[in-house]
C-alpha cells in the first residue's frame, strides 16, 4: 500500500499485522477482541459467506514529493497516491491486502485519508466504492478541480475516485459504475440548494444484480442498474440548525447537509440509510432513514444519534448503528478532542439502546458489520494511518 510499483507489489504479498486477540471483558458479558491491527484508515467492513472479513482501507495518500496531484480539501492540503486497498481477514485473524494500488488522498502523515470506503459481500462476491475526490480546490481559485480531465491527467490512479467496483481474481477489480461522472453531469442535489459538484460514494448494498450507493458528497442514495445505469433513488434536503458560532439564541439558523453514510436492506425489504450530518455536526442531530427501494420520500426511522458512520442488521432483525464521535465532530473551543465513538442497537420495535462497552473501546470507529453468528465487527481508529484496527464484539 505504498506509492510506486515496487512498494505496491510488496504490500500485496505481505500479510498485515495480525493481533493476538487482545480481549477486554465487560462485567455484563461483552467481549471485545482486536483481531487485526496495522491498517491504513480502515472504513467500512463486510462479512462474506465463507466467513472472511473484508475491509476497505482508505490508504494514506502520498507524500507531496511523490505525487503530481496535490490540492486543498476539507481534510487539509492533500496529495493523491495509490495507497488504497481492499483487505481480507481469514478465520485465523491473518489479514492480506487482496486489492492494492487504489486511489487515495490524504494530508501529510496519512491520517484522515479518502479512498476505498464502502464494501459489501454478496455471497462471496465483493463490491466496493472508491470514495473521493470531495471537491478539491487550488487557491486562490474557488473553482473545483475536476477529476476528469485534470486529476486523472496528473495521477492516472485518480480515475478510480468516485466509482463502484467489483473485486476480481488475482487482485484485479473492474468498474461497475462511475458515480462521480453522474454527479458531474447531473448534480442531483443542486435542486435542494447544494450546487457544488461533489461526489463521495461511501457505501454500497448489492441486491440481485442491482446496487444502492450512499453518496455522502451528493447527499443522495443512487440506484445502479445491472448495466451500470444510474439514477437517484433519494435526495436528502438540507435542514436548518442553530449556528454554534452565533451567541444570539434568536439568531438565524444555518443550512446543514444530510451526508448519508450507510445503506442496508432491512428484514421488511426496505432500505435503511444512516446520516453523518454536515457542519455543524450537532449532537443528537443524526437520523436513520427508511426508504422504499422502489422510490418515494425517505422517512425518519430512528433519531437522536450523533454523526452516524455506518449501520447493519443482525439476523434477529436488530439494527446496529455506529457513531464515529459520540460527542460530535465539532469539538468545543479550548477543549481537547473527544474521539470516542458509540454503538447502538435498535430493536424491531424501535427501542434504542447504547451497547455498553469498556471505556475507550471505540476511537473514531468507521464501519460495522454483523457476522453469521451474531458477532459484531467494527473498524476502529478509522482516521489513522498504520494504527487502524478491526474489533470483534461478542454481545453474548
Amino acid at each position: 500500500m505504498r506509492r510506486g510499483t515496487k512498494l505496491g507489489a510488496l504490500a500485496a504479498g505481505l500479510a498485515l499485522f495480525a493481533a493476538a486477540p487482545a480481549s477486554a471483558h465487560h462485567p455484563k458479558g461483552v467481549d471485545v477482541d482486536t483481531i487485526v491491527g496495522g491498517l491504513d484508515n480502515p472504513r467500512h467492513v463486510a462479512v462474506a459467506k465463507d466467513g472472511g472479513v473484508w475491509v476497505a482501507e482508505s490508504g494514506r495518500g502520498a507524500p507531496a514529493a511523490e505525487s503530481n496531484s496535490c490540492f486543498e480539501t476539507a481534510e487539509g492540503a492533500s496529495c493523491t497516491g495509490d495507497s488504497g486497498a481492499i483487505t481480507r481477514i481469514n478465520r485465523r485473524g491473518v489479514a492480506t491486502r487482496v486489492v492494492t494500488s487504489l486511489a487515495s488522498f490524504a494530508p501529510a502523515g496519512g491520517n484522515t485519508a479518502i479512498g476505498p470506503y464502502g464494501i459489501f459481500a454478496d455471497g462471496n462476491d465483493i463490491y466496493f466504492t472508491n470514495g473521493g475526490p470531495t471537491g478539491p480546490l487550488r487557491p486562490p481559485s474557488e473553482d473545483i478541480v475536476l477529476r476528469d480531465p485534470t486529476l486523472v491527467s496528473e495521477e492516472p490512479v485518480s480515475r478510480f475516485y468516485g466509482t463502484l467496483r467489483k473485486v476480481e481474481r488475482h487482485g484485479g477489480h473492474r468498474k461497475i459504475a462511475d458515480l462521480w461522472r453522474f454527479e458531474n453531469e447531473n448534480n442531483p442535489d443542486a435542486e435542494v440548494a447544494n450546487p457544488l459538484v461533489d461526489s463521495n460514494p461511501v457505501d454500497v448494498y448489492a441486491d440481485h444484480g442491482r446496487f444502492y450507493v450512499a453518496d455522502a458528497g451528493g447527499n443522495s442514495v443512487l440506484r445502479v442498474g445491472r448495466f451500470g445505469g444510474i439514477r437517484p433513488l433519494a435526495i436528502f434536503e438540507n435542514r436548518d440548525v442553530d449556528d454554534p458560532f452565533n451567541p444570539d439564541p434568536d439568531g438565524d439558523p444555518i443550512p446543514m447537509q444530510a451526508v448519508p453514510t450507510g445503506v442496508v436492506k432491512g428484514p421488511d425489504g426496505a432500505l435503511y440509510v444512516s446520516q453523518l450530518t454536515g457542519f455543524p455536526f450537532p449532537v443528537g442531530g443524526a437520523n436513520v432513514y427508511r426508504l422504499d427501494p422502489r422510490g418515494g420520500e425517505p422517512t425518519v426511522y430512528a433519531s437522536g444519534f450523533t454523526n452516524i458512520i455506518d449501520l447493519d442488521f443482525g439476523k434477529d432483525g436488530t439494527l446496529y448503528v455506529l457513531e464515529i464521535d459520540n460527542n460530535g465532530l465539532l469539538d468545543p473551543p479550548d477543549q481537547p478532542p473527544t474521539p470516542e465513538g458509540a454503538l447502538f442497537s435498535v430493536s424491531r420495535r424501535g427501542t434504542v439502546k447504547q451497547v455498553e462497552l469498556p471505556p475507550g473501546t471505540l476511537t473514531h470507529p468507521g464501519g460495522v458489520a454483523v457476522g453469521r453468528r451474531g458477532d459484531v465487527y467494527v473498524t476502529n481508529r478509522s482516521t489513522e494511518a498504520g494504527t487502524g484496527e478491526v474489533l470483534r464484539i461478542d454481545l453474548d
